[in-house]
This record gives structure tokens, C-alpha cells and sequence, in this order.
């Protein structure tokens, strides 16, 4: 059976006589759960020089890397004194300048050597015995990786991502404009686990207390967790009780929104969305209120991979989340809305199969 193969796409920097597969019966690098078990990425590294042109290489090295990058660009309006020649006087001129915001940090890097000549390890000093011919060579590689790296993303203008890089050190040939060095990159993505969290509630309460009497509405919300994911999807368990049989609810609602922050040169930049959110109209209400004039209803988000980042705590990307829930009241009730938030972790929950 053929080793699958990154797809070409995957390269930053390729050639088509050197590339990488995966181990068999796998479709990535990565292997076990990094955050819970120890992960390694593995694969196998293929050479294949026409028989008549060999490669003559002394040493073979593999590594794994890691890079958080943010960017982006503002523009900003400043004024400038420019010079009139035809009134000779100054005059304020108006300008747009285009400011970059850059940072880019290596986050991981760890190698190991997979060949080298038979005289470069015995330590051969001289030049030209060091290379050896290679014309078809697969080599197999595992690297384990640390327990605290983070996950790959791509946030636009912010990304965390790693590669799997091969290093040949080479006889240069002037005529050929090849130099001592020959470089394949091809990307790795890294995924992040977690165990299923244990309860931690969280509970807003205003139901039968003055604020509520005042209100003409109580409200009971509760959530059994604060940790949530693709295993543990978020469940806010809703009630009102009605006091006042007039009172007109707008809106009852729902969300779970993203919040990305990016540092750079000592700039700041904050961008935020709703991921998912769930309504309930307000002219529903009479028809579903109990005899006791209550209503409850359990509002599920599913967290999926494919919409939400997870959870990050960086010092360049700051990814968070907050469940918000929201009461609007009529336009002409007088009633403040009712806002209520609540950070919370968003992660790669893993559920151990039964």
C-alpha cells in the first residue's frame, strides 16, 4: 500500500526530488493527544536523484518548527507644513500614512540528524572525502514535541503555525547555481487536546426578590460548566417568571462570541464576532407561559471545530470567549435590558470512547 503524501499545496518550499509521506496507515504528521498523552510527529523522508546525477550530501536533518505571526495595517491621517513658492508662506497640508504592525516569534524548534556520510562520523577532516552519493534513500523520523505549545490558527491577521523542514547538506556546483544548502518545508498542522472538565456552575439568580417584584420579571439562568467544546456543548438552562401580566419582552438571547486580541510594536488591536446565537421572540411568550406564569427552555450551542478558535493566552494572540445572555424589554416598556456575560474556555474537549 502507497504512503499518502502531503498534498502539494502544503509546501512552502518544495522539490520534486526530495519530499516527505506520512507513516503508514496515517494521514498526518501529528500522532496521540498533545495536552493529554505524549505527541510526537512522524513521517518519512524520500529521496530520489536520477541514478546519473546523484546527490552527493554529507548530512541529512529533520525538524519540526513554530512560528506565532501577527500583522496588520492601519492608516492614519497627519498633517505636515509644505512650503508655497508662488505666496512664499507655509500652508497645512493633510496626508495619509500607512503604519505596519509586525511581530513574528519562533515558538518551537526541535531537530535530529537522519543521515550522514560514513567519513563525517568517523570525523574525517578531509573535504572531499565527506560526501557520498545518494540516489534513492527513505529514511523514517519521529520527533517528540512539548507539552505546552498551542494549537495551529489562522486568525488573518494573527496565525500560529508549524512546519516539518528537511536540511541536505550538499557539495555546491557553481555551474548548476546550486548552493551547499537544499531546503524542503511543508506544513504541519498541530491540534491541542482536553480532557472533559469537571462542573463548575455558573448561575445568575433575580426570581423572587424586590428586584424582580420591581422588574415584573425574575430570572433564573444557569450553566453547569465553564469549560465547553466539541464533547461538551454549552447548555444554558433558562426560566422567567412573570409578575406583571403586560410586561413585553423584546427578545430573549443567547450567544457565544469570540473576542481576538493582537499585540504588535506596542500596539494593540481588538477584533470580536458572535460564533453562535440562539433567540426566543418575545410574542411568544403568552402562549407559552405555565400556570404559574413561568417559561423555561434550554438553549444548546454546539461548539464546533470548523467556527471557533480555541481558548489562547499568548503574549502576542489573545483568543477568548464570553457566553453573553440578553432580556430585551419593548422599546416603550421603561425596563432596562438585562445583560449578563460570563468568560468562558473554549477547548478541544477529547471524550474517551466507552
Amino acid at each position: 500500500m502507497a504512503l499518502l503524501q502531503p498534498p502539494r499545496s502544503s509546501y512552502t518550499q518544495a522539490s520534486r526530488k526530495v519530499w516527505f509521506s506520512y507513516v503508514e496507515g496515517s494521514n498526518r504528521f501529528q500522532h496521540e493527544l498533545l495536552g493529554i498523552t505524549n505527541s510526537y510527529i512522524a513521517g518519512n523522508l524520500h529521496l530520489q536523484f536520477p541514478k546519473g546525477e546523484p546527490l552527493n550530501a554529507k548530512q541529512i536533518e529533520v525538524s519540526i518548527t513554530g512560528t506565532e505571526y501577527v500583522h496588520w495595517t492601519e492608516k492614519v491621517t497627519r498633517t505636515r507644513q509644505v512650503y508655497d513658492s508662488i505666496t512664499n508662506s507655509y500652508y497645512t497640508q493633510l496626508y495619509v500614512e500607512k503604519i505596519n504592525y509586525l511581530h513574528e516569534q519562533q515558538i518551537l524548534n526541535r531537530s535530529m540528524i537522519l543521515w550522514q556520510s560514513r567519513n563525517l562520523k568517523n570525523n574525517v577532516r578531509s573535504k572531499k572525502e565527506l560526501y557520498e552519493n545518494i540516489a534513492n534513500m527513505y529514511i523514517p523520523f519521529q520527533i517528540p514535541l512539548p507539552n505546552d505549545i498551542p494549537s495551529s490558527m489562522s486568525l488573518g491577521t494573527g496565525t500560529i503555525y508549524y512546519n516539518v523542514n528537511a536540511k541536505i547538506k550538499r557539495k555546491s556546483n557553481f555551474w548548476k547555481f546550486q548552493g551547499s544548502k537544499k531546503m524542503i518545508k511543508c506544513n504541519c498542522n498541530i491540534s491541542r487536546y482536553s480532557l472533559m472538565p469537571m462542573t463548575d456552575p455558573i448561575k445568575w439568580v433575580e426570581w423572587n426578590d424586590q428586584k424582580a417584584w420591581k422588574r415584573g420579571l425574575g430570572y433564573d439562568v444557569f450553566m453547569y460548566y465553564s469549560t465547553f467544546g466539541p464533547e461538551n456543548p454549552i447548555i444554558v438552562k433558562f426560566a422567567l417568571k412573570f409578575y406583571k401580566y403586560d410586561l413585553i419582552i423584546k427578545e430573549v438571547f443567547v450567544g457565544l462570541k469570540e473576542y481576538h486580541v493582537f499585540r504588535a510594536s506596542e500596539n494593540v488591536k481588538l477584533i470580536s464576532e458572535y460564533i453562535e446565537e440562539r433567540r426566543v421572540s418575545g410574542d411568544q411568550f403568552p402562549n407559552i407561559l405555565d400556570a404559574h406564569n413561568e417559561w423555561s427552555y434550554n438553549f444548546k450551542i454546539e461548539v464546533l471545530d470548523d467556527k471557533v478558535n480555541w481558548s489562547t493566552d499568548r503574549d502576542n494572540i489573545y483568543v477568548y470567549h464570553k457566553v453573553k445572555v440578553k432580556i430585551r424589554f419593548g422599546l416603550f416598556s421603561g425596563k432596562k435590558n438585562i445583560n449578563l456575560e460570563r468568560k468562558v474556555n473554549i477547548e478541544n474537549i477529547y471524550k474517551n470512547p466507552e
